[in-house]
């Protein structure tokens, strides 16, 4: 498993999300498991929902996502992108594919099920760092965005 201990939480204007390449620079470090970089996008004082959880520090969404990723490959991709002052809209296609069955927390990933998703998700920003992430799933096809 990856270290996640970051020393400045919501420093480094490095890690700020301001345009499209800021937010792929994200996903990378998500896609790659550097979450001790990943979640140094977030300001210290983030929600997020996943299943049943609601995580509000940096550290709760690494340690969420490192026992995850034991059980499921996953990977993102930005399909769109749109930005208006503080918020992020983003449809994103998420691949999933259970090495090991995952039941937690109101979420079933089986193994020789894969799953393929498409999202839409909102990022809401404080100074550049990701406060909110809110998300729906799209019921149509990924190609629906490439049209």
């Amino acid at each position: 498993m990856e270290n996640t201990t970051v020393s400045a939480v919501g420093g480094s204007s490095a890690t700020r999300i301001e345009s499209q390449a800021d937010l792929q620079r994200y996903i990378d470090a998500f896609n790659s498991h550097r979450y001790a970089d990943q979640i140094t996008y977030y300001a210290p004082d983030i929600i997020y929902k996943v299943g049943t959880l609601t995580l509000t520090t940096p550290a709760a969404i690494a340690q969420f996502y490192e026992d995850f990723h034991t059980y499921v490959k996953e990977h993102v991709a930005i399909v769109e992108f749109a930005k208006n002052g503080d918020t992020i809209a983003v449809a994103l296609d998420s691949k999933f594919d259970a090495f090991r069955t995952y039941e937690k927390h109101g979420l079933s990933f089986k193994v020789g099920s894969p799953l393929h998703i498409l999202s839409l998700v909102f990022y809401k920003l404080q100074n550049g760092k990701i406060r909110r992430i809110r998300m729906g799933r799209y019921n149509g096809a990924p190609d629906d965005f490439y049209a």
